[in-house]
């Protein structure tokens, strides 16, 4: 065959693939990128805490770098979606948009050199069955903003972000949405922000609320991806953890209490699951490279990772008939010597946790 012939099989090839995009190719598993906590920074505000300056070095470099990886290993570039967790900005917040702008540019530059976003640009995504509900913002506004409504943009690639407590104001990213891949219905939501008291030594503590509207999304989604036979597990996304309190979960959603207004939408949400065959859910915000595996009702709770640390700093998930595989990586490390961005250290894998699942039916 020659180069030209070779070259436009291969292109053909891949707009097959891309052109069903949620089609997962036979004998492998659901797969896909998880991250969470980006983080990106503007102006490297806190000079003295790392999660701020992490990207520091050569603009990002660090962050592209990962991605780079990603794109050219053999394992990481074989997924079907990448799902971002929250936390994709440090200061999306409507009040302050200047710096939302700002880190929203740098977001989608970064974005832009990771292929399963790029190659999946104006490709047929109808196969995702993608749905995302409209929302009202209402956290974090200036003084005198009132709040305001969000109609979520259309799915336009195979890279999916929800949004965060640090990203409130971006309509980029989704607060409750739904897609299908394969065998396994997905589901991600939103948890608003609720301070709690906190403990000695401590600075701050939080948590997440379910609002009733999240969870008659949450109830009317599962109950389609029940009903659906071809679906053998519906897993759960989102910023915040579920998982009780302890020492692995530090912030979690958590039940019926004064400081949440009595907001009881945990208990109804593990009940759903249970009713529904749901039995995996992942979450970001606690930053814990070590990504343990914590238990709520029906629910395995993977706390996940963040981008902005070195170790433990993102995962390949495999989805398969009776477990979930999390392939986790650290990432890049830059520094600045004489003017110039040195790699201290390239992304490598760093271990492998197997989850059980049990499939629907």
């Amino acid at each position: 065959m020659t180069g030209r012939r070779r070259f436009l099989a291969g292109a053909a090839a891949f707009g097959a693939l891309a052109g069903r995009a949620a089609a997962v190719p036979p004998g492998r598993p659901v797969k896909f990128l998880f991250m969470s906590d980006t983080h990106i920074e503007r102006d490297f505000w806190e000079h003295d805490h790392p999660v701020y300056t992490c990207w520091k070095p050569g603009n990002h470099a660090a962050l592209v770098r990962t991605y780079a990886f990603i794109n050219e290993d053999p394992f990481c570039r074989d997924v079907d979606f990448a799902f971002f967790c929250g936390d994709q900005l440090n200061t999306g917040y409507s009040r302050a948009q200047a710096e939302l702008d700002a880190e929203l540019a740098i977001w989608r530059r970064t974005l832009a050199t990771l292929d399963v976003h790029t190659r999946s640009l104006g490709c047929d995504l109808s196969s995702f069955r993608f749905v995302s509900r409209p929302w009202t913002c209402r956290e974090n506004l200036g003084r005198g903003q009132k709040p305001f409504d969000v109609t979520p943009p259309p799915l336009t690639s195979r890279a999916i972000a929800i949004q965060g407590n640090h990203d409130t104001g971006v309509a980029d990213f989704h607060r409750d949405c739904a897609f299908t891949c394969g065998d396994t219905r997905f589901l991600a939501f939103f948890a608003s922000y609720v301070g709690l008291p906190p403990p000695p030594g401590k600075k701050y503590h939080s948590t997440g609320a379910i609002s009733d509207a999240t969870l008659a999304f949450l109830e009317r989604e599962m109950a389609v991806a029940a009903a659906d036979p071809a679906i053998r597990h519906i897993v759960l996304f989102c910023h915040w953890a579920i998982a009780p309190a302890g020492r692995d979960f530090v912030h979690p959603i958590i039940d019926a209490c004064p400081s949440n207004r009595q907001n009881d939408n945990r208990r109804r949400l593990l009940a759903l699951c249970a009713r529904h065959g749901c039995d995996l859910f992942i979450n970001g915000h606690e930053h814990n490279d070590a990504w343990p595996v914590g238990r709520a009702g029906p629910l395995a709770d993977v706390n996940g990772g963040t981008v902005t640390s070195e170790k433990g700093a993102f995962a390949v998930v495999e989805i398969h008939a009776d477990h979930a595989r999390f392939t986790v990586y650290d990432r890049a490390v830059a520094e600045e010597r004489n003017g110039a961005v040195v790699y201290t250290r390239l992304p490598a894998r760093r271990f492998v946790r197997d989850v059980p699942l049990r499939p629907r039916g």
